[in-house]
């Protein structure tokens, strides 16, 4: 084995290249990351942004090690159904000093407005891109590159050429200018006494990069053995089942009514089942009924944001899969109409093909639901549609009453309001069950601030 002092000039070069990439590239990158999002104000950065960064964890883009990093940002504030942090991890404070290669450019990417590369996120830029999105793709691809590698040698040539490519990165990332690290890199005595503190460094910084590969391995391959035994992802059946426990406490003051009871029905003999009303009708509330009755049938319930998630987790076992402003909130989003079209045979042939074990519902607002580009759409979506406010599901005089009686309940205040009062809201046609929300609401807040 060649000793650090016996190095060979392509030796020498892969040496200087590793060192560029493990030690420059992180710093000269995290300035750049500074800049765009300032230590200052990297709490309320990551609270802005805490739903589109949920969803990279859920898709995995950010793994769990990662995500306990950026829980550690001093001033945070994360959803309550994520789990304790690891013990140790939460007891010292992160920044970006903690953030790898990989994370920043995430952030950089999903939250940062980062334009794509011309040549993609996982391919070595084309030289001629010179914005910062490619100088980060440039640093990323290398330092992949350099974690799997079996070679310990460059010849100058291929030094030559793979140095330029991540110096002008690092010029891009340092507003023009070459970094002084990179030339003290360059100039490094590789034959004397401060190689063999170079060559302890490197021996840290590989161990680092095989550790962090290891654990993410290791989460990979017990994920999937999980997976492949007809299981949900871990972490997907973790958030359904928090959400699922606070569906069935909200759940025991939900009042039974024609048009869920509909629902219920209609969903004995079909896969899908859209509920459409206006704004406050309980369309969500109402799906969620029927989902947990089929829970206590042995269903899984599992809530999904796009007919690709439905076949991703798709199991052997019983499901229902629940989606919610199915194709928009307030307007009709073609994007969204156009991907159902497109994969509809698809999910069909996923769905169907079950012996109703799987069920889907969705909910939609009504005018939504009347729009003609949806009538004339192709998609399981059309085939059973249940209109809450039509003449045979809207809600009677009496089942708005029990409706009021069960949020009164909730709330201890069935006895804080006249019959007089409740008649005269029971007259309300128009999103009843909201108004009933809101009423309760105002008392409970009416109450406090009478104690104050």
């Amino acid at each position: 084995m060649t000793s650090i002092s016996q190095l060979t000039e392509e030796e020498k070069n892969f040496t200087r290249f590793f060192l560029l990439n493990f030690k420059v590239s992180p710093d000269i990158a995290r300035r750049y990351f500074d800049v765009k999002f300032p230590p200052a104000h990297l709490a309320l950065t990551i609270n802005n942004n805490m739903n589109a960064i949920m969803k990279l964890n859920k898709s995995r883009i950010i793994n769990a090690a990662q995500l306990e990093i950026l829980r550690g940002v001093p001033g945070t504030i994360w959803p309550s159904y994520l789990p304790p942090m690891t013990a140790g991890v939460g007891s010292t404070a992160t920044s970006s000093k903690d953030f790898d290669l990989t994370m920043m450019i995430c952030l950089l990417r999903n939250i940062g407005g980062l334009s794509k590369p011309s040549n993609g996120w996982d391919r070595l830029p084309h030289p001629n891109d010179t914005l910062p999105g490619a100088a980060l793709a440039t640093l990323k691809w290398y330092r992949n590159q350099l974690a799997h590698t079996t070679v310990t040698s460059f010849d100058n040539n291929e030094f030559q050429d793979k140095l330029t490519m991540v110096e002008t990165a690092l010029q891009i990332l340092n507003n023009g200018q070459r970094p002084n690290e990179v030339t003290e890199i360059l100039n490094y005595d590789l034959d004397g006494d401060q190689a063999k503190l170079l060559a302890k460094d490197d021996l840290e910084q590989l161990k680092k990069v095989y550790l962090d590969r290891g654990k993410e391995k290791e989460q990979i391959e017990s994920d999937f053995s999980h997976y492949r035994k007809g299981n949900l992802p871990i972490h997907i059946a973790e958030e359904n089942a928090t959400l699922v426990e606070t569906w069935m406490k909200d759940d025991e003051y939900f009042h039974e009514t024609k048009g869920s009871e509909l629902v219920y029905d209609q969903m004995e003999d079909c896969s899908c089942i859209l509920v459409t009303s206006n704004l406050g009708f309980g369309k969500t509330a109402t799906i969620r009924h029927v989902a947990i009755q089929y829970k206590l049938k042995g269903f899984e319930i599992i809530s999904v944001e796009s007919p690709e998630d439905i076949i991703k987790y798709k199991t052997n076992e019983k499901q229902v899969f629940l989606i919610d402003d199915v194709l928009g909130k307030y307007d009709l989003d073609l994007t969204l109409l156009d991907n159902w079209e497109r994969i509809n045979e698809k999910l069909i042939s996923s769905i169907e093909t079950g012996h109703g074990s799987t069920k889907l519902l969705c909910t939609l607002r009504l005018n939504i639901s009347l729009h003609q580009r949806f009538k004339n759409a192709t998609t399981i979506l059309n085939k059973v549609v249940i209109n809450l406010e039509q003449e045979t599901t809207s809600l009677s005089k009496e089942e708005k009453q029990k409706i009021l009686m069960k949020h009164l309940m909730r709330s201890n205040l069935e006895t804080e309001i006249e019959t007089e009062e409740v008649d005269l809201m029971c007259k309300t046609n128009y999103a009843f069950p909201l108004l009933c929300k809101l009423v309760v609401n105002n008392e409970k807040d009416s109450e406090k601030n009478n104690i104050l």
